[in-house]
């Protein structure tokens, strides 16, 4: 089986979602935008019980419900197999239960009536939960979403969806917090439930266990040491209650309950030393819960059994080398799997159509795919864009802002940059933690804006103040949907000359510069703009030298002046992009729009 759509209303942050899913896909987009309420509205949905959030006041929108105020989500599942409802009458079509309907992938709905071949099967399951007043807890329920024109589902009539059918829907969530050392223990519900689907708790070991715990060879109360307590102990008793109990000291209760929940983990160090969990790092628990959800989804599959996976984080305690294998493993035996990253590289390993860029306004969350339609469609610059830097893109897409720049050599110098104020200076954390740039091809700044406008706002264009510049800046600001901003250096400038104005921070710098780049040696600040602007290798030009620009950063690095002023640029256009003042750096350009504000560079 697999999710086809949810709908969200009123859960925490999100006033109103209506997303679309396919097989495997993941959400990226910048902190706090909602990636893992999606996951938790679908885990209310799906989820059993005991492994599903529980709900208070904070998770209505608002965090302080009226009485009519109501959380609704609304998941249309599908992948019924054979795609009959005929064939599905004594579980989920039938009296008390779900109506059939039919999914249209171009009107992205349920619809009644099967008009089409290419329409699959598929049911509504709704959960809504509501605040009660008088008992000060939240009321929840779980139903077959029928009607559309259902208002209310605790006064309406709703039939209840049993939790017996969650078995045939098997969803399942890699969580974000997941390095509890008894996750692989019976203290665990997911464990229960992995055990069940594999086999079922091996009865006759535990109660194995059981009886030599009732009965152990060498009962502690019988030891030397605490034998004269226990003594006087059973003496007392002895006096005072009919029947003489004896003491007794046992490791649990010895019922077989507390059997399993005293089973504790164990792994083997590499000096052969048997550990609980616990005591080993955090990769080995986060990965014990992937491991156990795969292995569930092995079992499930072999039986023919529905397996959808959501994974949040799966990067977390995890080394690069490992996030690529997680999600291959993930999507190759998983029926759908949904997840939601902050790691480019796991990003990465998806489909662009795959991809969905989430952004929320006002309360509205929306999805959109990176890549829409075939590849044969996609401009070249996009292209190189989606395939070569495809793990950059997808980062710089994670920010709240997303900075254009004209050409591949600007987003190198900011990089630069970046470093340079790691240095001595305070640190560019306004920019690292707000701006993502994007690797631009060079002269497809517009294209690239175009492009990125379709999927998110919060895109900013960064120009050259040539000629070149101007013309962007025209297109631009009279496109159809133009940024809202454009950056632009000062007249006759590139971003070379940035790296001049920070040097000039300190000019003694330039000296130690000119000895790590070699050639004709430099005294002047203006010395190493020409030679950046320069790509005449035999007059010593440095530009698109990029390990020329390493160099520089490691000079520059050594040089607190310089730290600084580039640390003072940095933080001054990571607020200008954010919206805030534009300070003493940059000034409104006189070709402003309504729409568009163009912001100069004022060293």
């Amino acid at each position: 089986m697999n999710i086809l759509a949810l709908r969200i209303r009123g859960f925490r942050g999100i006033a109103s979602a209506d997303l679309q899913f396919d097989d495997h896909m993941v959400f990226i987009g910048p902190n706090s935008v909602g990636k893992s309420t999606v996951v938790d509205a679908m885990a209310l949905v799906f989820g059993r019980s005991k492994l599903v959030p529980i709900l208070t006041e904070h998770d209505f929108r608002g965090s302080k419900p009226a009485r009519p105020d109501r959380i609704l989500i609304v998941a249309t599942l599908g992948g019924f197999t054979p795609d009959d409802p005929e064939q599905h009458r004594g579980t989920w079509f039938r009296p008390g239960r779900a109506i059939e309907k039919f999914w249209d992938a171009q009107q992205k709905k349920a619809v009644p009536l099967r008009t089409a071949a290419n329409q699959p099967l598929c049911v509504q399951i709704g959960f809504s939960a509501r605040f009660d007043h008088d008992e000060l807890t939240v009321e929840q329920i779980r139903y077959f979403h029928d009607d559309d024109s259902v208002a209310d589902p605790f006064d309406d009539g709703v039939a209840v969806f049993p939790n017996i059918l969650l078995n045939e829907v098997g969803f399942y969530v890699l969580p974000a917090r997941r390095t509890w050392d008894l996750t692989l223990s019976f203290a665990s519900e997911l464990f229960r439930k992995a055990v069940t689907t594999v086999g079922g708790v091996p009865s006759s070991a535990v109660l194995a266990i059981r009886d030599q715990v009732r009965t152990p060879a060498n009962p502690i109360e019988r030891d030397t040491a605490i034998a004269p307590l226990v003594t006087a102990v059973n003496q007392r008793l002895a006096r005072l209650m009919p029947g003489h109990p004896e003491l007794q000291i046992r490791l649990t209760a010895t019922d077989s309950e507390s059997v399993l929940r005293a089973l504790v983990p164990h792994y083997t160090a590499p000096d052969g030393a048997s550990l609980p969990a616990g005591r080993h790092g955090g990769g080995l628990l986060a990965l014990q819960t992937l491991i156990l959800l795969l292995e569930t989804g092995r079992a499930r599959r072999a039986a023919n059994q529905s397996f959808i996976l959501a994974l949040e984080e799966p990067e977390l305690h995890v080394p690069p080398g490992l996030q690529r294998q997680i999600v291959s493993e993930a999507t190759g035996i998983a029926n759908q799997t949904i997840c939601t990253t902050h790691a480019p590289r796991v990003a990465a390993c998806y489909r662009p159509d795959r991809v969905q860029v989430v952004q929320r306004h006002n309360g509205v969350l929306e999805g959109k795919p990176l890549l829409m339609g075939p590849q044969l469609n996609v401009p070249n610059a996009a292209r190189r864009l989606l395939i070569d830097e495809r793990v950059r893109l997808l980062e710089a897409l994670m920010f709240p802002v997303v900075v254009v720049p004209e050409g591949r050599i600007d987003f190198e110098i900011l990089r630069l940059l970046v470093e340079v104020a790691h240095g001595t200076g305070p640190g560019a954390s306004g920019f690292e933690t707000t701006v993502g740039v994007v690797p631009t091809p060079d002269a497809s700044v517009v294209a690239t804006i175009a492009r990125l406008l379709g999927l998110r706002d919060g895109v900013v264009a960064l120009v050259d103040g040539d000629a070149t510049g101007d013309a962007y800046v025209s297109t631009l600001v009279g496109a159809a949907t133009p940024p809202t901003l454009v950056f632009q250096w000062p007249a006759g400038s590139t971003i070379e000359d940035l790296v001049g104005w920070v040097v000039s921070g300190d000019p003694t710098i330039v000296a130690a510069v000119s000895a790590r780049v070699g050639g004709t040696p430099m005294t002047e600040p203006a010395d190493l703009v020409n030679r950046l602007k320069s790509n005449d290798r035999t007059k010593e030009g440095l530009k698109e030298h990029y390990l020329a620009y390493e160099e520089i950063a490691y000079a520059l690095r050594d040089s607190r002046l310089c730290a600084v002023r580039a640390t003072s640029f940095l933080d001054a256009f990571a607020l200008a992009a954010a919206g805030g003042a534009l300070g003493t750096l940059f000034s409104v350009d006189a070709r402003s729009t309504p729409r568009t504000k163009v912001v100069r560079f004022v060293p």
